[in-house]
């Protein structure tokens, strides 16, 4: 798995490049080297995986899943190593903010982006739909492929997706809270070029990949909570989420971001209606990184770019081969 290419981008040029970047969820990731120990997993077969995660057609979110990961599994349950993501402090975090939230009960008018580490993002949205009295429909958008030299940790993601098991979303019943599932790693090495020997999986999201105002407010959506992991180290939105958000805001729709810490407190006599108060995003127009050439210049396979190579589950190997994706600027699917 592949996260020590940071360590090759001195923190003075990471540090340089923000004083004129705004400070997005990708920071949190980009500044956290950390790796979980590997353990033996057994991955279940492609279809058991699917059925777990697959949104029933006719849902109105279906069309904005992505199940690319999962389509890295083979036809048969294998044992594979993978990434031990219950270690991680942060997928305990998520796991944790999301009992509150659950606690809490959810706002029916409130659309939810949790932008943070895949694993975490997939361990708050599973903890909240298995524990919150209100319906959740869980829509991942996790658009690229594991390898072992990955550049992206989308192996951390997979672990997660495989091990952890939401609700059965034929159960989930009418009136569904939409819970988008991103992970802040996919534009944490924007300014990396990761050189021949690495597997450039990185990926970013169009306006297309999240609803747009129209639907939102057809359906009675009027808020939405963007859950980031820091505060401390996060002052906007995504690049590649901004253009979305934007025309919500233009159209009305409230937005406030949230980091982990906040959820974590005690929420039982917590007022919904406080927090586009308290936690108030303003989206500026600017100029985003997804809009530049030379960010794509830097890609090597990845953000769009033709890199594809099979999956080595897929094809009844280990995790020792190279992953790959097909074109598009999900990276695959």
């Amino acid at each position: 798995m592949r996260r020590t290419l940071l360590l090759s981008t001195p923190l003075a040029l990471l540090a340089s490049g923000c004083a004129f970047r705004p400070w997005t969820p990708a920071v949190s990731v980009a500044y956290d080297a950390s790796s979980p120990e590997v353990r033996d997993i057994q991955l279940p077969a492609q279809a058991d995986a699917l059925r777990r995660w697959q949104i029933p057609p006719g849902d109105p979110w279906a069309p904005y899943a992505k199940y690319t990961l999962l389509t890295a599994l083979d036809s048969a349950p294998t044992q594979v190593e993978l990434p031990d993501v219950q270690s991680l402090d942060e997928v305990r975090s998520a796991e944790n903010a999301a009992r509150q939230v659950a606690g809490a009960g959810l706002p029916s008018d409130t659309l939810w982006v949790v932008d943070l580490r895949g694993a975490a993002s997939v361990a708050f949205g599973v903890t909240l739909s298995r524990t919150a009295l209100e319906p959740v429909r869980l829509v991942p958008t996790f658009n690229n492929w594991p390898a072992t030299d990955e550049l992206v940790p989308a192996e951390e993601t997979l672990a997660a997706l495989t091990s952890m098991i939401p609700q059965a979303p034929e159960d989930v019943g009418p009136g569904a809270r939409p819970v988008f599932l991103l992970d802040a790693g996919r534009l944490a090495y924007r300014f990396d070029d990761p050189g021949e020997d690495t597997y450039d999986n990185r990926y970013i999201l169009t306006p297309s990949d999240l609803p747009d105002a129209d639907t939102l407010r057809a359906r009675g959506f009027r808020r939405v909570v963007y859950l980031v992991t820091s505060l401390d180290d996060t002052s906007v939105e995504e690049d590649d989420v901004h253009a979305a958000f934007l025309a919500w805001q233009r159209a009305g729709i409230h937005i406030a971001m949230v980091d982990l810490a906040k959820f974590e407190q005690p929420m039982v006599a917590y007022r919904w209606d406080d927090l586009w108060v308290d936690d108030p995003l303003w989206i500026e127009p600017r100029v985003t990184l997804v809009e530049e050439p030379s960010f794509y210049l830097r890609a090597r396979g990845g953000f769009g770019g033709l890199h594809a190579r099979p999956s080595p589950v897929h094809m009844g190997g280990g995790w020792s081969g190279h992953g790959g994706y097909a074109a598009g600027h999900g990276g695959g699917g």
